[in-house]
Order: C-alpha cells, then structure tokens, then sequence
C-alpha cells in the first residue's frame, strides 16, 4: 500500500498548488493544447478538444523545452504510456505488448517505422529536431492504420515547408557521456513549392559506455495546385550504429553498472563483451490529398528499406570459449523491403438538422524479410552445429496484408455526434528457413469501432466508444513455433490478439488556465501472448489465455498567471490475467527442489506494469527572456515474475530546464534525473531462483544523471 498511498499524496500536493493559486484573471500568454489540430482525425480536421478519442499532443516547441534525446523520451510521461529501458527503447501502451514485439505501430509521415522480424522500432533513429508534432493514440487505431495499430498509435509529423521566405534553423548540444548533438535545417517556399531540409547527427558514449551514433537526412517537397489539392514528396535516410549490453547479475548490477564489458560472475573472471547493431534506412512516400466543398480524398504510397546487422560478442573476449560451437559469436544481416499504399476518401452530405459523412478506404502492404547468418569470427569451414544453426538462422518471410475499411460520422446540430466505424483485414504469413522448414498462415478478421459523443460547448467533448481490433503475430512468433514446434506450439495454431475495448472520456478547455483530458477505459484480451516452457527449456511463444487492462488517465496543463504554468500527467492502470495457464517455477524447500509446472495464472497481475504513474512540472516565467521548467516524475511498482511474488520499488526522478530566449536564439542548460537516481529493469517471469536463495533476475540498468548546454540560431 505504500506506492499507492505515495501517489495519492503526491496528487493531492499537486492539486492544491494548481487550485489555491488566486490569480485566477487572464494572464498574457495561453497555454492552448487542446486548440491543436489532430491530423489521426481523418474524416476532417479537427481541434483536439472535440476529437472523442484518447490523443496526447507534443509540439516541437515542448520537445525542445524537454531536452530529450529519443522519442521514447519525449512521450514517456504521456498517461498510460511506459518506456520500457533495456537492451533498447520500448514502447508500451496500456499494458498491451508481448516481449519480442512492437508495442505500438510508429508513423513517421504515414510510413511505419517498425521493422524486421520483431516488429521494433529504433527510436534513437529518429531525429528529434526534425519533429513538427507527435500525436499519440492510446486505444486501436486499426480502423485507418490496420491490425498493426490496434495496441496504438504513435503518428510523427515533421517539419514542413510554407509559402514564405526560407527559414534557417541551427542547433549544437554537448551533454554528459559525451554526448554530442547537432542539426540543421532550412525550410521555406517559391510560388506554389514549399520544402523542408534537414541533417542531424549524434554521438554518445552512452551511461553504460553503450556507444551510439546517427546520422539522418530528410527532404520534403511539395505542390499546390490550388488552396483545396496539393501532393508532397518526402524522403528520408538514417545509419544508426549502436552497442547493447547483457543483463547483469544482481553482483554485476551493484559493481559494473555503468560498464558495458564485465566479469561473469564474483568467482569467474571472464568477460562478457556486449552486441553490436547497426540499421541503415532508406524510406520515400508520395501523397496526394484534395479537400473540396463537399468531399475528401487522399492517396498515400510509401516504399522503405531497412538493413539492419546484428553481432552477437558475447564470448570474444574469453579465449577459452569453443569458436566452432554454434553459441560462439555470430552475425545477422537482416534486409526488409516494404510497400505501402492506402486511398481514403468521403463525401460531406448535409440534411438540415443531420450532417453525414460516409468515408471508404482500402490499403495494400507487402513486406519481405530476409535474414542470413553467418560465423565471421569462427574457423572455416563452419562446424556441423555451426551449419545446422546457420540453416535454421537464414530466412526468407513474407507478409501481405490487404484491407478495406469505412467510416461513418452523423452531426445532429452542434452537439450531438455518432461516429460508426468498419475494417475488413486478410493478412498472409509465409516464413521459410534454409533446413528446410516452411509455416504458411492466412487470417480474415472484422473489426469495429462505435463512438458516440456529445460537445455541451465548442471547447467540450464528452464520448464513449466500444471496439474490437485484432493484434498479428509478428514473424518471429512464427519462426521460433517453426523451430520448436510439437503439439503445444505449431505455428499453424497462433492465433491473432483480439482486443475489446470500452471508453469513457471528457475533454475541456476552460480557458488559458486550465485544459483538462479525461479518460477511463476497459480492455479485454483474448489469445495473448506469452513465454512458453517446458519442464527444461525456452520454446517461442504461444497464446497462453485472457486478460484484463482496466485504467485512468488524466491530462492537465494551463498558464496560472503570467509568471507559472503547470501540467499534471497521470494514469491508474490495472492489468490482470482472467483466465491463462504459464509454466512456472514452484518453489520447493529448497531452490534445488524448485520444479517448472503449467499453473493456472488467473487473477495474477501482468508483470512490467506500474500501477501507478505520474509527472508534474512548474514552469517559472522571468525577466521578460528566461524560463524555468521542473518536472517531478513517479513510477509505481511493478511485478517481475507471472506468479507476482517479486516487485520492484516505486521511484521518483527530477528534471530542470532553464532556457534563455531573444530575437534569434535560444540557450539552454537542463538535467534529467538531477539526483541522479539508480532504477533497473528486472526481468524474471518465471521466478526462478539461484542456488542461494536469491531471485534469478536479469537486470537493465536506466540512464543515470544527464547534465546538457544547448543552442539553437533561428534566421
């Protein structure tokens, strides 16, 4: 109880230095994140305040004003959003991912930034200074986006060019780790041309001395053929090269935190050496988009190429390691080529008191996925283990996925609306290894979307929604049954996540001082996935039962007065199995005697998510040029193992920005987790223990203190 007795205080110390503040008059300056247009509101463009569907909003403005390196950084405060830190960036939204998976479908300018066999998205990849806004959608966005979105949607706009005089934009960070950080960027536009250029670079050694560097390019062109049709050409390239480490020991955690190659254990020194990855990509889109007095339509088609190589080095720095053994290190060239094209389009009929709009789309997406393996560091001719494991490793996949989708949105006067969506997905799965081995799978699903809302006011909405969306298996799900498979997990038997979702939200922006988000939700999950064991060993995963996600989340931000404004982030989650067996281990008299078995795991919490999460910042306005932001932010506990009988502690971290402003420039000095505060990831879901006793967790160390000074030159 004592994380939750923590939050409630914390709460309620916020929610009286936003209320008892008595300069309730009109100060100079709003704060008008509600006023924002949502552009994930395809029938027409919409205000976010009426948009009856749960959107966070982040301007460029306030990704500056957080100083954060990643994506993942800036929306991680975001209610019902959690930044899971280990061997890389992941994104969970409302408890819904499975490990070895996307958790969210990432849109950079409507191309999916998720890639490879898993589905992942490199979010150090993506430049921050190149961000115009990023929208982040908490529930199903399958409807528009396709089953790929049905655990949400993070849609990333960049910096595009207007019809005036070209505007330069330069910007140089130093931060701590040696980190450097540098952009540039020129937009503008010539009769009825705009474009938009920018390049950006970073180079980190990293908390961990986990090295990392990027290099990115991206231009975008467009044409206006009159005030109601223009098209745009986007491109873009990325190379970023970085190293992951291996999860410590509780011994290695507590004495080689920060060290990225260390000893095997306090009786063994042996190194363990880390992985390398580097992921190069190349991505364009074309689209046409027409708004007319009484219609719609737009066309999007996309073409991107990833190739991503990745070292696995765990032994090469222990010369006794057998180099012909199929464990010794490997590397993984993986290639991704993807098409894809959408067409959405409606008409607006208007019957006196009733307004409707009927919209159909269709979209198309192929994607091919080649992985080839191979033992650059081994002797040759490869061992015959080596060959088997090269056979196994080299993959030929392929995935179509083909929809068809409409919406229907009716306005009864100015407060009443309904809003009745449909989506039809066939979705077809080939994965073939070199042994050889071949899956073949072919799923036809419906899903469903019925909201209506009411707006007592043009700055008010009030909506309910009910949904079903489906959630694909990714290919490696499909590979590792291939691999493993007998009668608990042919890969011919995994079956789509199918998500049912009821809403309840309130939105109101009252005026500069205060814009409020409400929203409650009820989430069941038939079919998801988990880990499966068994009595000895790891075997791929399966869909292992039902679940629950239940949760609240509240958004508040407004500007006091002239010299204080503040925001309040934060969201009660509950996550639950309600019927589902796991291979767990049960603890006997001794660790010794512990025995893996199928227990049924209805009523355990779903491990890795917070009950709790919350973040207020203050920010001081002074001296006409000068800004002081803080931010405090808590995470709840969260259980490590399926049976819950291990838990992390709650924290709570610092940040600070203070920012100087006049004419062209902008300075900066900030901190992100000022004190400094030392957190872990812990995983360890079936509660196996060590020999002494101790639990047998794999920890990921977060990022320590980050001190950063900064400058931007606009002209």
């Amino acid at each position: 109880m004592t994380g939750e007795r923590n939050f409630i205080i914390f709460a309620l110390v916020i929610a009286g230095l936003i209320f008892n503040n008595s300069t309730w008059a009109d100060c100079p300056q709003e704060v008008i994140k509600l006023q924002e247009i949502v552009v994930t509101a395809h029938v027409e463009d919409r205000k976010l305040v009426a948009t009856p569907a749960s959107i966070s909003l982040i301007t460029a403005d306030e990704i500056q004003e957080m100083g954060a390196k990643t994506v993942a950084q800036i929306i991680e405060n975001i209610p019902g959003v959690l930044h899971e830190d280990s061997t890389r960036d992941y994104i969970t939204i409302r408890g819904n991912r499975s490990s070895q998976s996307s958790g969210v479908l990432v849109l950079i300018n409507g191309v999916p930034a998720n890639s490879g066999i898993s589905g992942y998205t490199e979010y150090d990849a993506i430049p921050v200074s190149d961000i115009e806004i990023i929208e982040v959608l908490r529930s199903s966005g399958s409807i528009v986006y396709g089953p790929d979105a049905a655990r949400g949607v993070i849609n990333i706009i960049t910096k595009k060019g207007k019809n005036k005089s070209p505007e330069t934009r330069i910007s140089t960070t130093y931060g701590s780790w040696n980190t450097w950080e540098g952009s540039a960027g020129i937009s503008g536009g010539i009769n009825n041309w705009n474009y938009a250029l920018g390049a950006s670079f970073l180079t980190t050694d990293g908390y961990v001395n986990d090295n990392k560097k990027r290099e990115s390019v991206r231009a975008d062109i467009g044409y206006c053929f009159s005030e109601s049709t223009n098209i745009n050409y986007n491109i873009a390239w990325h190379e970023v090269d970085y190293d992951t480490i291996y999860g410590r020991t509780k011994w290695q955690i507590d004495n080689f935190r920060n060290d990225s190659v260390f000893p095997t254990s306090a009786t063994n020194d042996t190194l363990i050496h880390y992985r390398e990855n580097s992921d190069e990509s190349f991505s364009q889109s074309l689209k046409l988009s027409h708004s007319g007095e009484n219609s719609f339509l737009t066309g999007f088609i996309s073409y991107d190429d990833t190739d991503h190589v990745y070292d696995y080095l765990k032994n090469r720095l222990n010369p006794a390691y057998n180099k012909a053994s199929s464990y010794y290190d490997y590397r993984e060239d993986r290639d991704q080529k993807r098409l894809l094209a959408r067409l959405f389009g409606g008409y607006y009929f208007d019957f006196d008191k009733i307004a409707y709009t009927p919209a159909f789309g269709v979209d198309f997406e192929k994607t091919n996925f080649d992985q080839k393996k191979s033992y650059p560091w081994s002797p040759t001719p490869n061992s015959a283990s080596q060959l088997t494991a090269i056979a196994k490793g080299d993959l030929d996949t392929q995935k179509e996925r083909f929809g068809f989708f409409t919406s229907n949105e009716f306005l009864f006067g100015e407060e009443w609306e309904l809003n009745l969506d449909l989506r039809f997905d066939n979705v077809k799965y080939d994965v073939k290894s070199a042994q050889p081995k071949q899956v073949s799978n072919e799923d036809t699903d419906y899903s469903w979307k019925l909201t209506p809302a009411w707006h007592p006011c043009p700055d008010s909405t009030i909506y309910t929604s009910v949904s079903r969306s489906y959630w694909y298996p990714v290919l490696i799900y499909y590979n590792y049954a291939m691999q493993y498979g007998d009668a608990e997990n042919r890969p011919e038997d995994l079956k789509p996540e199918e998500y049912l979702t009821f809403e309840l939200g309130y939105k109101h922006y009252f005026n500069s001082k205060l814009s409020l988000a409400l929203a409650g939700y009820y989430m069941e999950t038939e079919d998801k996935y988990l880990s499966l064991y068994d009595v000895n060993t790891w075997k791929g995963y399966q869909n292992v039962g039902k679940a629950e996600h239940k949760g609240i989340e509240i958004e508040a931000s407004g500007r006091i007065s002239s010299y204080m404004g503040y925001r309040l982030l934060g969201a009660w989650q509950d996550v639950e199995w309600d019927d589902a067996t796991f291979r767990a281990y049960v603890w006997g008299a001794t660790p010794a005697a512990d025995t893996r078995q199928n227990i049924d795991i209805s009523g355990k919490k779903v491990p890795q998510i917070p009950e709790y999460t919350a973040s207020f910042g203050l920010d001081f306005y002074f001296w006409d040029y000068f800004k002081l932001s803080n931010d405090v932010n808590y995470v709840g506990a969260r259980h490590i193992d399926v049976l819950n009988r291990y838990k992390t502690d709650s924290y709570v971290t610092f940040d600070t920005m203070l920012s100087f402003t006049r004419n062209n420039y902008k300075f900066w000095i900030l901190g992100r987790n000022l004190f400094n505060k030392e957190s872990e990831s812990m995983f360890n879901e079936t509660g196996k223990r060590n020999a002494d006793g101790t639990p047998a967790h794999l920890y990921y160390p977060t990022d320590g203190r980050y001190i950063e000074a900064g400058i931007t030159i606009s002209f």
